[in-house]
């Protein structure tokens, strides 16, 4: 059977993806393409080039963050930021995430 693919997967890809697009903006402004790229270096989840931007509208949305363009070698790049809200939303998912991987790993190794 392969659960891969499965909504419990899709659902756990995707806040995991919005959680890393938050951490990465963090420290610094990127593109899109740029955000892309780094995920799929670092990242044991593979993700599509286009995949982001949905993820990316949605987190504008909430104002979570925020855009801007600049141009670079000709050619025009939007570049995204983390607002206020989306500093406080990124450390908030952070803590909640590190409160569930305490949570299953103690479960895992058999604890109480």
């Amino acid at each position: 059977m392969d659960t891969k693919n499965d909504k419990w997967h899709t659902q756990l890809r995707k806040g995991t993806f919005e959680l890393a697009i938050l951490l990465l903006l963090k420290n610094d402004a990127m593109y899109g393409y740029q955000i892309t790229k780094k995920l799929q270096e670092d990242s044991s989840f593979p993700i599509a080039d286009g995949s982001i931007y949905p993820i990316l509208r949605r987190m504008s949305a909430n104002g979570w963050i925020g855009s801007f363009k600049e141009e670079h070698e000709g050619r025009s790049r939007k570049y995204y930021y983390l607002t206020d809200a989306g500093k406080e939303i990124s450390e908030d998912r952070w803590n909640e995430f590190l409160t569930v991987y305490s949570f299953l790993n103690n479960l895992q190794a058999g604890g109480e």
